[in-house]
């Protein structure tokens, strides 16, 4: 079960499906067990007077006895226990299947047993017993725990074989019946378990689409409080800094001490503004892809001081020294794409990690690189896996802001061919990891 969406996976209804068969199957065999307990009580009175070997006939019901104990005692146990659908699939069908198989060579060893020395009509009259037993267990097979066709085989050629064994004038038509009637048995095992499978596909079919649905009404219901949120957030930080700079420009008309601060707080105040439209427009294009990449050799080294250069002044604002690893790497990326990432990413750790410093370097892995950024600051707050590069996700801290950074790093790095990721050892604040392909 999706825990976080309440949505069941298709691998999900399938488990539910084989289990609810499994149980099913269980549910059936129970009267199967107490007709074979009767079935063992008459045999003990009606065939101990008859049979050649007693020694035979008590390993025998002991050995059948023994099974229909074991089953009972493990439907007991299932019924108190009540697991899981994975716990049904990998371990309750087993004892369902080896008890099964149990029977049925109980069954193929029985006529040995019972019938040798019996009157010929007790055996003419057992043996049509025994052909129904086989196509009952095979008819009535289900897709919990299906009767193999081997066990179907084993049944017929051991019945056929004891017909023959017997100084009877119809030995070899009765043999040759049986035999007829397992084929004939064996057709009607593909019959049923094709039946079976079919409807189990067409329900587990039915479950896909169900749950294909459920996550296609999640994904929208995600996006649209994803945008909403990213809505009202927009306007409201819109409207602080043209706010500021309305203030501010009211300030500028009168010519006094504050004249030159108030000039600069309007020109901060409009590049603050034009920044967040920025970074708006560039996620709408990254969404509607209509960003192309024209990779080339990068120098990294030289790249990342030219961001940390351009990010100074904010980082120093807010407190924060930034430090650039020397690097050496060359990496084949689109230089403006690579350039912007980056600084999404210093962006982010400035504005929301609450660090004291920054570094950032690039580490050769393989064929690949990882330009590492990373701080000493509050870390991530819980549940981030579920919306840190998601579009539009803000998660649940106050300096959020747009949500588009690192979603924007997302489809930046899926340009370039690379992938963007968070290492969870790192402990004392966050470590974010760029990998893109070597030059």
């Amino acid at each position: 079960m999706n825990v976080q969406s309440g949505t069941i996976t298709a691998d999900d209804a399938d488990l539910a499906i084989r289990a609810a068969a499994i149980r099913h199957g269980a549910r059936i065999s129970v009267p199967g067990v107490f007709i074979m307990t009767a079935v063992l009580l008459f045999v003990h009175m009606w065939f101990r007077s008859r049979v050649e070997s007693l020694v035979a006939l008590d390993l025998w019901l002991l050995f059948m006895g023994g099974l229909v104990l074991f089953f009972l005692g493990a439907m007991t146990v299932f019924i108190w226990r009540k697991p899981g659908d994975a716990e049904t699939v990998a371990d309750w069908s087993k004892y369902g299947h080896w008890t099964q198989i149990g029977f049925n060579i109980g069954i193929a060893a029985s006529p040995w047993v019972l019938l040798l020395g019996a009157d010929p009509l007790l055996q003419y009259f057992t043996t049509m017993m025994y052909v129904w037993y086989i196509g009952v267990a095979t008819v009535t097979s289900n897709a919990g725990v299906p009767v193999s066709r081997w066990e179907v085989v084993m049944l017929t050629a051991s019945l056929a074989a004891f017909a023959l064994s017997q100084d009877t004038p119809y030995r070899i038509p009765v043999a040759l019946l049986i035999g007829m009637i397992g084929l004939t048995m064996l057709g009607l095992r593909s019959l049923a378990q094709r039946a079976v499978v079919a409807a189990l596909t067409a329900q587990a079919s039915s479950a896909r689409s169900e749950a294909a649905t459920q996550r296609a009404l999640a994904v929208v219901a995600a996006e649209r409080d994803s945008k909403t949120r990213f809505i009202a957030s927009a306007t409201h930080d819109l409207q602080q800094p043209l706010a500021a700079a309305g203030f501010h420009f009211e300030a500028t008309l009168a010519n006094g001490p504050l004249h030159d601060r108030a000039v600069a707080g309007v020109r901060s105040s409009l590049a603050s503004a034009s920044g967040l439209i920025a970074s708006m427009l560039d996620h709408m294009r990254l969404e509607a892809g209509a960003v192309d990449a024209r990779p080339q050799p990068i120098a990294v080294g030289a790249m990342l001081q030219a961001e940390a250069l351009l990010q100074e002044p904010a980082a120093l604002a807010a407190g924060i020294s930034i430090r650039v690893v020397p690097s050496s790497v060359m990496l084949l990326a689109d230089p403006v794409i690579l350039s912007r990432a980056v600084g999404n990413l210093l962006a982010n750790a400035i504005r929301h990690s609450g660090a004291s410093r920054v570094l950032i370097g690039a580490r050769r892995r393989g064929r690949s690189a990882d330009i590492w950024v990373i701080d000493d600051g509050r870390g991530l707050p819980d549940g981030w896996p579920d919306w840190l590069f998601a579009d539009y996700g803000t998660g649940a801290v106050a300096t959020a802001g747009f949500g588009l950074g690192l979603a924007s790093v997302r489809r930046q790095s899926e340009l370039l061919g690379g992938s963007i990721a968070v290492d969870p050892r790192w402990r004392r604040g966050a470590a974010f990891r760029l990998s893109l392909p070597m030059a």
